[in-house]
């Protein structure tokens, strides 16, 4: 709370010279996916506006997320152990096409995984509120570990290790423009290729499809509210273990507390793309908050700082922590 208050107080006083008239344009939801080591392999629709861009343009983005994970389990069915921490990078581009109110866009994605960097925070946070991590502490004796076993499937990856993951090709058509009780509606359709080397955990091997709807709604000047709804279908397996559909959602509500400065909150749910394994980590799904802070520095550059939290609705299956950064430039026509 103090380093969110820090980051609150900085960014109202860059924002404190913007001029009264300059607009309030909303700066949309922060591209968080579900950082969970194992589940996130699968494709992870990206999170967006309902809004296309105009013919001709094109933005670039580039995502850094830290991750921190501590979860073990033993079951009859299997065990898992995971602790360590993990850099996700994605580097987007968005382009207006040709075609009225469609969008087209590609990412890239590539994981770093490593000796968790974030422990010392997390420990420290949770001996300020006095809450401890059973799984973190039961694995304290281990700096890295990355273990599961599940059947016939045995899962070891290395410490230290760097990969692409995907590459995710989406497109986005607005189907209903906003009007005074409806939210602006668009329509998505995404589809991954995978890149990533299964046996070191940095992708499932197989092509994913993906279907959306985004929906965004100005409820006044200042306040702007958003939902992603998901469904993914993968194309096969990975490393024996089935994959299933799974719907993943996003909603969001975004303060202007000036032109330039924003503050969002969002609720994301992330269904798992496994089943019937019996380990929590694999078949349970991620519940999550984020509180997210946006600075537009010009019209074209954006730049965005966010948490995420996993909620005790559903256990035993969420990373621990995130802490990541977006930066947004729009070229000039």
């Amino acid at each position: 709370m103090v380093l969110a208050g820090a980051i609150v107080a900085a960014l109202l006083g860059f924002a404190g010279g913007a001029d009264a008239a300059d607009p309030f344009v909303g700066q949309g939801l922060v591209p968080g996916r579900n950082f969970q080591p194992l589940q996130g392999l699968s494709l992870q629709m990206p999170v967006d506006d309902a809004l296309p861009l105009k013919k001709g343009e094109l933005v670039l983005r580039a995502d850094l997320a830290e991750t921190s994970t501590a979860l073990n389990e033993a079951s009859p069915a299997g065990r898992g152990m995971l602790k360590f921490g993990q850099l996700t990078t994605v580097l987007g581009a968005r382009y207006g096409s040709d075609m009225q109110n469609v969008e087209v866009g590609l990412q890239v994605e590539a994981i770093y995984r490593h000796t968790g960097g974030l422990d010392g925070l997390v420990t420290a946070v949770e001996r300020l509120v006095g809450r401890s991590n059973g799984p973190r502490d039961a694995l304290k004796p281990f700096d890295y570990v990355y273990s599961v076993v599940s059947g016939p499937t045995s899962l070891n990856p290395p410490n230290d290790a760097f990969g692409l993951s995907n590459i995710v090709a989406h497109t986005k058509i607005l189907m209903v423009s906003e009007q005074t009780y409806i939210p602006a509606t668009a329509l998505r359709l995404a589809v991954k290729i995978p890149l990533g080397d299964k046996t070191r955990a940095f992708g499932t091997g197989t092509a994913d499809l993906g279907v959306g709807l985004s929906l965004q709604k100005t409820v006044s000047e200042r306040v702007n509210v958003y939902v992603n709804l998901n469904e993914v279908l993968p194309t096969g397996h990975y490393i024996n273990l089935a994959l299933r559909g799974y719907f993943t959602s996003v909603t969001g509500v975004e303060f202007m507390a000036t032109p330039k400065f924003s503050v969002t909150g969002q609720f994301d749910y992330y269904q798992s793309p496994f089943g019937g394994t019996g380990l929590r980590l694999l078949d349970r799904g991620v519940t999550e908050v984020v509180l997210a802070f946006g600075y537009r520095f010009t019209p074209d550059l954006l730049w965005q700082i966010y948490g995420v939290e996993n909620l005790d609705f559903i256990r035993d299956a969420a990373a621990d922590f995130t802490l990541a950064t977006a930066v947004t430039y729009r070229l000039p026509k």
